[in-house]
């Protein structure tokens, strides 16, 4: 997926600042850095432009990903920020219909089905709620059933 438009990204720096701009602004998703400071520090995908957002929610589900990995082999997670920014994106209704669904190429959007499935089955380790839980899988075309998940329709 290539770099979103610049003007897409206008408010970045302003937003969250040069470092973070850089790493944006006019930077393909795949080639973001979710280990810099600049990605650390930036919580923007309920802020940019749908077509941004949509975007980069590949960078900040690689950085969610990561954590829930890190917490399982030492036991706490250290990405706070950008765990709660990107779980209350995937927990919106209108995150989703605003910014997933127009947006999101179908590959990618079928592989974000699959992160849900599996950020629902680590409900514990990422402490959310039913309801939480319910609204992604529901978004996601995925229906929850004794634990187990399933696409809406099998």
């Amino acid at each position: 997926m290539p770099a979103p438009p610049v003007e897409d990204l206008q408010l970045m720096e302003w937003g969250w600042g040069e470092k973070a701009a850089r790493e944006f602004v006019g930077v393909a998703p795949s080639k973001v850095n979710i280990e810099s400071e600049g990605f650390a520090a930036a919580t923007p995908l309920l802020d940019l432009a749908p077509r941004a957002a949509a975007a980069y929610l590949g960078p900040y589900l690689l950085s969610l990903l990561a954590g829930l990995d890190f917490q399982k082999k030492v036991g706490l997670f250290d990405d706070v920020l950008i765990r709660a920014h990107t779980l209350t994106c995937l927990t919106s209704p209108e995150f989703w219909a605003g910014v997933i669904r127009p947006f999101l190429p179908n590959e990618c959007r079928q592989a974000l089905v699959e992160v849900v499935a599996y950020l629902s089955s680590e409900r514990r380790m990422l402490s959310l709620t039913d309801e939480q839980v319910e609204t992604m899988l529901a978004e996601a075309g995925l229906k929850r059933r004794s634990g187990e998940t399933k696409p809406c329709g099998e």
